[in-house]
């Protein structure tokens, strides 16, 4: 089901050149008849292959929105040009045979050349498979770059203006075709963009076109030099550093025609919801959202993620696979105004029914526009925690909009009372949805699980092991751990404790300095994706935070029969029981002491150890079960879209 008709004119031709590369041909071709957009057509050139797989390909193959043209041996650049002639897209796509897209490339793509006029050709971040495995990250598009260094991927997208104001590639080149081409469509007037997101493959091996031509490099670089001498003459003058930069400015409308996009809409089976958070850092919202998306029925739900903030994206790849789509808006655009106009085009696109907002700010300021064009959308305010003594806190800026949120999301009793009482939101508004573990992911280690993965992190078998396992940022305060652990070192002469720190965050370098000559003891991981098997040989798991959610980590340690020591604040009062399954320590000037003399009287004490491990554990499994956590959203959800407003 699209958006409008299947006759209308491609947006974006898809031109690829094939020359015996047919037993990856159709992986190439399935992967762009899979985008998000379909107002597209591919043009296969076949450039006189005679390798006999891939003539009997051309000959039965039968692919949607594919045509074939067939001509004798010319080499890449020509083939690529009788493609172009032939295509009718504004704009155009080069692929290789043997490389495969991102499903939102071409949508991204069109998008970005849409909205800046002045932009001739746009590239992103490639990912090479196959018989290797590397990434090239592009710096932002700059013309004195681009002479230095090819920073183009050889398969992106242009238009096809440019093209034929260009002259097209050159036919009589000796290689580098295509970088080639970019400097061209520069010295035209035409800029640059990269999509800083891995959303080309390419296929690595054997000895193919780019492996070859790397070979000759110090020649064709030359080449290029004679080819283009003016720009190069300006740049060895310095004259270009500053010229044709990437730049979030915008000289065009942004009110984006979705008429444009012929988006394969999603099931009317399907209930469609947006998710727009501030980024896919790895946390306990960012963490909390991905165990959702990985436990909703893909058949069941159409999911489009969107973020808000620039920001590294460590949880993309994982995002990736659980969701429909992926806007990293910051990747195409800066300014709220711009980020508003592509969240409105989504919407429409996708037809969305629920936006469910965890902590963007842009994702707030937007809401009473959005409900202005879309009355039908059901809006969600996620709030994992009340800060009021930081500037940022997203309880204080939620309420604000009050009147266009339809429904918030809380995960605790304690969060709820201060929305009623404090900002007086009407309870009834107010749905309390606990957090969930997967508990067979997250359990006690076996005997031998915990003397192996011990040794397998170069602890000795006879040290107990204290982990911290959060952001390292202001907000979980992780010097405050290494000042605590600092202390308990120095009043242990046995040497019996060894702390761990898994996490990564801004004042990472802040933690490394503070634990100076103690990293043998207070040993810094950083981010890690296998938190359950640290678990496995963890003794007590210790939080810092002045505050918290329903957090996590907590959950999560917990699940694996691992006692907590926390702060005595929001959140964590929520989860532990104290002296039951975990140890909260009152906020007072003698805090650090209290916790270590603490901690180190539980890691004395294995039997009440124990007891609190397994009353941990049971908590977990009666309570924060992730089949309870998954029905009790698709249930909130199902509501919403059936008109009511949950109690």
């Amino acid at each position: 089901m699209f958006i409008h008709s299947q006759e209308s004119e491609p947006l974006v031709s898809v031109v690829i050149a094939c020359y015996n590369y047919g037993v990856y041909l159709e992986e190439a071709i399935d992967s762009c008849l899979a985008s998000t957009i379909q107002n597209i057509e591919i043009i296969v050139v076949d450039d006189g292959s005679d390798d006999p797989f891939t003539v009997e390909l051309f000959r039965t193959m039968k692919k949607p929105k594919t045509k074939v043209i067939r001509q004798e041996n010319k080499g890449i650049p020509a083939a690529l040009n009788r493609g172009i002639q032939e295509a009718r897209g504004k704009y155009i796509f080069r692929l290789d045979a043997d490389d495969r897209i991102h499903h939102t490339l071409l949508e991204k793509g069109a998008l970005v050349l849409d909205t800046r006029p002045h932009v001739g050709f746009v590239t992103c971040y490639l990912q090479a498979f196959d018989q290797e495995n590397w990434t090239w990250i592009l710096p932002p598009f700059s013309l004195a770059e681009l002479l230095r260094n090819n920073i183009v991927v050889g398969n992106s997208m242009f238009r096809r203006a440019a093209w034929e104001g260009s002259g097209g590639f050159d036919e009589q080149g000796i290689g580098y075709e295509d970088w080639d081409f970019w400097i061209q469509l520069t010295s035209l007037g035409w800029g640059g963009f990269c999509i800083p997101e891995l959303l080309f493959f390419y296929r690595r091996h054997g000895e193919t076109e780019s492996v070859r031509q790397l070979a000759r490099q110090k020649e064709l670089r030359e080449h290029l030099r004679r080819r283009h001498h003016r720009a190069y003459s300006m740049l060895d003058a310095g004259q270009l550093e500053y010229s044709m930069r990437q730049s979030s400015a915008i000289s065009s409308n942004w009110n984006i025609q979705s008429e444009n996009y012929m988006v394969t809409k999603p099931a009317d089976n399907k209930i469609k919801i947006m998710i727009i958070m501030p980024w896919l850092i790895i946390g306990g919202a960012e963490t909390f959202f991905l165990d959702l998306l990985e436990a909703l029925p893909r058949d069941q739900y159409h999911i489009t993620l969107v973020t808000t903030i620039r920001e590294e994206s460590p949880l993309y790849q994982r995002y990736d696979q659980c969701t429909d789509e992926i806007f990293l808006l910051p990747s195409i655009c800066e300014l709220p105004e711009q980020m508003e106009a592509i969240i409105h085009y989504l919407i429409e696109t996708r037809g969305i029914q629920i936006l469910h907002n965890n902590n963007s700010e842009v994702g707030y300021n937007i809401l009473p526009g959005l409900k202005a064009r879309f009355p039908h959308l059901k809006t969600i305010a996620l709030l994992h925690a009340y800060v009021p003594e930081l500037p940022w806190d997203h309880v204080r800026h939620s309420v604000q909009f009050d009147p266009w949120i339809d429904c918030y999301n809380v995960c605790r009793q304690s969060m709820k009372d201060t929305l009623t009482n404090l900002f007086h939101i009407n309870p009834d508004k107010i749905c309390l949805l606990p957090n969930g573990i997967d508990t067979n992911l997250y359990r006690p280690g076996t005997a031998e699980e915990y003397a192996i993965l011990k040794q397998g992190f170069n602890i000795p078998l006879d040290k107990k092991v204290i982990s911290y396992i959060a952001r390292l940022n202001t907000d979980k305060d992780p010097l405050k751990f290494i000042s605590i652990a600092k202390q308990m070192i120095a009043s242990d002469s046995a040497d019996r404790y060894r702390f761990l720190i898994v996490g990564e965050g801004p004042l990472k370098q802040q933690v490394i300095e503070a634990i100076g000559p103690l990293s043998s003891k207070i040993i810094v991981l950083g981010a890690r994706g296998d938190v359950h098997q640290i678990l496995k040989f963890t003794d007590v798991m210790a939080s810092t935070s002045p505050s918290e959610g329903l957090p996590i980590s907590g959950l999560e340690a917990m699940a694996a029969g691992v006692p907590v020591i926390a702060f005595a604040v929001r959140g964590w009062m929520d989860l532990i029981h104290q002296h039951h399954d975990g140890i909260l320590i009152g906020r007072s000037e003698a805090e650090e002491l209290d916790y270590a003399q603490q901690l180190m009287y539980l890691l004395d004490h294995p039997e009440w150890k124990e007891r609190m491990s397994a009353a941990a554990r049971s908590k977990i499994e009666t309570y924060y079960g992730r089949d309870a956590f998954l029905n009790r959203y698709q249930a909130l959800y199902n509501l919403l879209v059936s008109g009511s407003i949950p109690h």
